[in-house]
């Protein structure tokens, strides 16, 4: 794992990252999950040289659709989903 904080903190992320995941998120990933209408999709996105996974979904208890973002971590010559630390869109 890449990341030097301990489980359980926010995903640290800078203002400009924040940003550009938001933006990601409104312009591409809702559209797309409307459209779709899949319980349960991943859209992945690098950000300078971090590279991002977004899960959104429906949340069948607040009727809301949620997006989480996590940060990926290098391994074996493939980005792989790292759940330990999060940010909620």
């Amino acid at each position: 794992m890449s990341d030097n904080y301990d489980s359980g903190f926010d995903l640290v992320l800078s203002d400009d990252e924040r940003k550009e995941l938001t933006y990601y998120y409104y312009g591409t990933c809702l559209p797309a999950h409307l459209d779709d209408k899949e319980d349960d999709l991943w859209y992945g996105i690098q950000v300078g040289d971090r590279m991002f996974d977004l899960n959104v979904w429906l949340d069948d208890t607040t009727k809301e659709i949620t997006c989480i973002v996590y940060e990926c971590d290098w391994i074996n010559d493939d980005w792989q989903t790292n759940c330990r630390h999060s940010w909620i869109i």
